[in-house]
């Protein structure tokens, strides 16, 4: 179909105007026959929505037992099934849940599941509920077992083994058993012991437990166990291999117990798994032929024809028709000019501290905070939060009254990408990334032409403490001030919807996790006193404050630290909340881009040493934009413009640090995970 840019122009984007793009997969295929752990990564699902089929076909069956009789009943084993369900389905699986299910259903549903396995897919089997070992054989308990002896288990509950023999066609299998619970079926005969009994797992096969053999584990308080609600946020991980994932659930679940519970797995994979792996790293997408041109000659067509308008709303509707156009910073920037000039002259004036601000109808609210001193960290937070420290902020600032909300996300950003979208616009955004909170508040400064940014760890805990000692953030009361995991319900809640804290602002202890500016360091050891972000450290892994609906007491105090890889959207958890300047000096973070020589426009030939990764081209844009012949979207700074480093962040959360060469023909460097980049210009030697 072809648009005339002209036409664009002076019907001002009619309301029939729109574009229709195809997405066109290329798959290698395999004469050979499917040799068992070898992972093709997928196309689709999560990552890629088209509809193109999995390389392998992914199958899933998920139990979740907790209506048990008298004693034995269970908080979450059936949210627990229903949450890893869903995030199944979203990753690509063919899934069968069952909840509270008695044992012929139990068995008829393992027998649908057997007959879904096949050779070359890929099975999983998550079980949430009561289970025992009898003898160093291992059972799953149905919720109608009437167990009274030793003899009576083999013929009321459902022995594992019955499971894997289920499982033996598939290619890969993935066992994960959150069946620790303290069981009162045990207690009733001798042969029995407290949680599930080693089991080795057979070939092409991980067997994952909540906890170590022999132990047990805790229901938990909020709507998920504390195992399943540590594995929902590591499936999200993009392009981490199973054994990662577990190591990261392992690592939180330890800290978040205080070592009560220690999860293990027994593996006999070979080759590699993984729950979110980027589609891009297997697929090419053929851009789809509008006529004669591709879109993204109309699209560069149509800026042509529009780019010298003198009509705010010709830029608010390409902004509106191309949420992620090519020319979305220049349309930003021409769009606060031309607002800018319509604008009667004001006097200059600083917020006095406690005023409240707003820049635009879409904008956060936001509390303007005087300068002060205050101790920092905490002594019962283990090292994390060591050693308590002076530190002292020099210069006002503006933090925002809340959370930011979906509603506001969506008027800059243009999409939702939260899990409880369904819930309201006065809900917090959550399951973003660092790099994505960062975008957000570049495309607000561009908007508002007023410097908006992430606040410091040091900046977030003096406004959380606010000139009192209180444990939580506003008051002792953790009921006061806190959604947290006995209080929230199994999901995030409205902004505001508890008290304040003595500087005005809400839901700074629970909520939503807080993502701020500062790399992640394990102590307060050469910590900046100033105030300002800490710039050094584990850079790859960002600070978040504040705790969250999902996280107990000892989280959402005002001393809490959390971790998280800058990459990681975590499901229903990670949000932040605005800083900006109050200093009359305009210091917005300019759109991403070199201001200065050499010019790296142009296109390159990009490659990723991996057999996974086909080589591409990436067209780099002088206005800080960047877009791959997949179709993926990319922004590009300067990381150090004295070693000429550049960092390109790509839309599927990827990040390639580059260092260009002196001639400027080529760059090398490395991706997240340290595999070898490198990139030549189109043309060059």
């Amino acid at each position: 179909m072809s648009i005339s840019p002209a036409h664009f122009v002076q019907s001002m984007f009619p309301r029939g105007f729109a574009l229709a793009l195809s997405c066109l997969f290329a798959l290698a295929a395999f004469a050979a026959e499917p040799v068992r752990n070898l992972t093709v990564e997928k196309l689709c699902g999560a990552v890629s929505p088209c509809g193109t089929a999995l390389a392998e076909r992914r199958v899933a069956l998920v139990i979740g037992n907790a209506a048990y009789p008298g004693a034995g009943a269970l908080k979450n084993p059936a949210n627990d099934a229903r949450d890893i369900a869903a995030r199944l389905k979203r990753l690509g699986f063919e899934v069968i849940v069952r909840t509270d299910v008695r044992q012929k259903e139990m068995l008829r549903s393992l027998t649908e599941f057997g007959d879904k396995v096949q050779a070359g897919t890929e099975a999983l089997f998550f079980y949430a509920g009561h289970g025992m070992q009898v003898r160093g054989k291992n059972y799953l308990i149905p919720i109608d077992a009437e167990i009274r002896g030793e003899s009576s288990v083999s013929s009321e509950a459902v022995d594992v083994d019955q499971l894997l023999d289920k499982l033996a066609p598939a290619r890969l299998s993935l066992v994960i058993l959150d069946a620790c619970r303290n069981n009162p079926f045990e207690r009733r005969f001798r042969g029995g012991g407290q949680g599930l009994a080693q089991i080795n797992a057979p070939t092409g096969t991980l067997i994952a437990y909540a906890t170590a053999p022999g132990k047990v584990a805790a229901d938990g308080d909020g709507r998920n166990g504390l195992y399943t609600a540590e594995l929902l946020a590591a499936m999200d991980v993009p392009d981490i291999r199973i054994e990662d994932v577990f190591k990261r659930v392992r690592a939180n679940v330890v800290r978040k117990s205080n070592e009560a519970q220690t999860p293990w797995e027994s593996s006999s994979l070979t080759g590699d798994f993984y729950f979110n792996a980027s589609g891009a790293q297997i697929a090419q997408l053929t851009p789809q032929l509008a006529g004669a041109r591709t879109a993204a000659q109309i699209e560069d067509e149509l800026w042509d024809a529009i780019k010298n308008s003198e009509k705010v709303g010709v830029f608010e509707e390409y902004i509106r028709q191309y949420a992620n156009g090519r020319y979305l910073a220049q349309a930003y920037v021409k769009l606060a000019g031309l607002r800018d000039a319509t604008r009667p002259a004001t006097p200059a004036t600083t917020p006095a501290a406690g005023q409240m601000i707003k820049d635009c109808a879409e904008c956060p609210d936001m509390v303007a905070l005087p300068p002060g001193s205050f101790q920092m960290g905490g002594n019962s937070y283990k090292d994390w939060g060591k050693p308590v420290h002076d530190v002292t902020i020099s210069r006002a600032f503006a933090l925002g009254k809340t959370e930011v909300t979906q509603g506001q996300w969506m008027a800059i950003m243009g999409s939702n990408p939260s899990g409880f979208k369904d819930y309201g616009d006065d809900f917090p955004v959550e399951t973003i990334s660092w790099h994505e909170a960062k975008e957000f508040l570049r495309k607000l400064s561009v908007r508002t032409g007023k410097a908006y940014r992430l606040p410091s760890e040091a900046e977030w805990e003096y406004a959380c403490r606010a000139g009192r000692g209180h444990e939580y953030c506003g008051s002792q009361s953790i009921e006061a001030v806190a959604w947290y995991t006995k209080n929230a319900g199994g999901a995030a809640h409205a902004v505001a919807g508890k008290q304040p804290n003595a500087f005005g602002l809400y839901d700074m202890s629970g909520n939503v996790l807080e993502w701020v500016e500062d790399c992640w360091n394990d102590s307060y050891n050469g910590a900046p006193a100033d105030g300002s972000a800490w710039k050094s450290g584990d850079c790859s892994n960002r600070v978040l404050r504040g705790g969250s609906w999902n996280d107990g007491q000892e989280f959402v105090r005002s001393a809490a630290r959390t971790i998280y890889p800058s990459t990681s959207r975590v499901f229903g958890i990670s949000g932040l909340r605005v800083a900006r300047e109050l200093s009359e000096r305009k210091e917005i973070e300019p759109a991403p881009h070199l201001s200065q020589s050499p010019d790296i426009s142009g296109s390159w030939h990009w490659s990723v040493r991996s057999f996974l990764v086909p080589d591409r081209t990436n067209t780099v844009n002088a206005d800080g934009t960047c877009l791959l012949n997949t179709g993926t979207t990319c922004i590009w700074t300067w990381e150090d413009a004295g070693k000429r480093k550049i960092a390109f962040r790509f839309s599927d959360t990827w990040t390639h640090v580059m260092t260009l060469a002196e001639d400027g023909r080529s760059m090398t460097g490395k991706d997240d995970w340290g595999t070898a980049v490198t990139a030549k210009r189109a043309g060059g030697k």
